[in-house]
């Protein structure tokens, strides 16, 4: 097995997650975290044990023994960093949203290929075993042809995360972030359906809204997105921070049958034959963002094809963008943009 030199650039609260990630990965060597506070990448490389730390990202792009970046940091400045380090030759995995605007995704797509390097984007709940198992449902034909899909994530922002946490510095503003709910988790959820339906999206028309008054009024804390994929397949996407009780609920419908998944019970699929829902045996956990990660690392150990691949995270964001033009127009927006 290849061994491959890794530098994690951001540790904060996601950037600490990809450490854990990267300590668990065979393939990973773990060279340098980096950060612009030197207490932070320091803590970093001596928990989950880097060779050195630094918060010269030059030195990172100059580094011999480095052949991946982990970009970590808030999402104005992932384009910025994976496109400087795609121009030095190395394969970037990229926290989502890949960028805040198509244009310098357009660009990270364009310098990867050029460089003849991977790139890869963060969309790790393809991976939670419940999400896994839905795909296998769909891919197998069991549910016949696809009607629609239907997401729903929502929970209390303000109360899931701790007072003192980093992303709330830039969270819920846009010039940073890129915008609210949407482009947070909402850029999950339109990959997980693409992903889930296996087609792209053809068309979008969205609904955004402020409800909660502790969040900034620069961003939405809630949306709905009604999407036309390929093949008139429909997509319904519903995004919240501003709820009290968390959800997190897929449904897939199709021609033949009905399959959910609602966590953390796992997945149910409707049976005619007995006119009620059954339990489906879900395969054994494994943490998405490390499983995601390793996977990445092995398909530049194997020059594959990225698990979750940049022009996947391109789609994802187009499909964002294009609900922010809706919502601004009242009108569906036809993509490709």
């Amino acid at each position: 097995m290849r061994k491959i030199g890794v530098a994690l650039v951001g540790c904060g609260g996601i950037g600490k997650i990809h450490a854990a990630s990267l300590k668990t990965s065979p393939y990973a060597e773990l060279k340098v975290a980096c950060d612009l506070e030197a207490s932070r990448a320091r803590a970093i490389a001596e928990e989950y044990g880097f060779e050195r730390y630094t918060t010269n990202f030059d030195e990172v792009l100059k580094a011999s023994d480095v052949e991946v970046v982990v970009v970590a940091v808030p999402p104005r400045y992932h384009a910025e960093l994976s496109i400087k380090a795609l121009e030095a030759g190395k394969h970037v995995f990229c926290e989502k949203p890949m960028a805040t605007n198509l244009k310098d995704a357009k660009e990270m797509l364009v310098k990867a290929e050029k460089a003849g390097v991977k790139l890869g984007i963060d969309y790790q709940n393809r991976y939670l075993p419940s999400h896994s198992k839905l795909k296998e449902i769909v891919d197998s034909g069991a549910l016949g042809e696809l009607v629609q899909v239907r997401t729903r994530v929502a929970y209390p922002i303000l109360e899931s995360l701790p007072s003192d946490a980093p992303m709330l510095g830039w969270l819920f503003n846009p010039d940073v972030a890129g915008g609210g709910v949407l482009m947070d988790i909402g850029t999950h959820w339109t990959d997980l359906a693409r992903w889930l339906a296996g087609r792209d999206y053809a068309g979008i028309y969205a609904l955004i809204g402020h409800f909660d008054p502790r969040i900034p009024t620069g961003v939405e804390d809630t949306a709905t997105i009604l999407a036309r994929m390929e093949g008139d397949v429909q997509a319904i996407i519903d995004v919240s921070w501003a709820v009290k009780a968390s959800m997190w609920l897929i449904e897939i419908y199709g021609t033949k049958g009905t399959a959910m998944a609602n966590l953390p019970q796992g997945v149910l699929v409707y049976d005619e034959e007995k006119q009620d829902w059954v339990n489906v045996e879900m395969p054994p956990w494994e943490e998405p963002h490390a499983k995601l990660l390793n996977l990445f690392l092995k398909s530049v150990a194997e020059d594959k094809e990225p698990p979750v691949s940049g022009e996947d995270g391109y789609k994802s964001l187009e499909a964002v963008i294009a609900a922010y033009k809706s919502a601004e127009k009242a009108t569906e927006i036809k993509l490709p943009l």
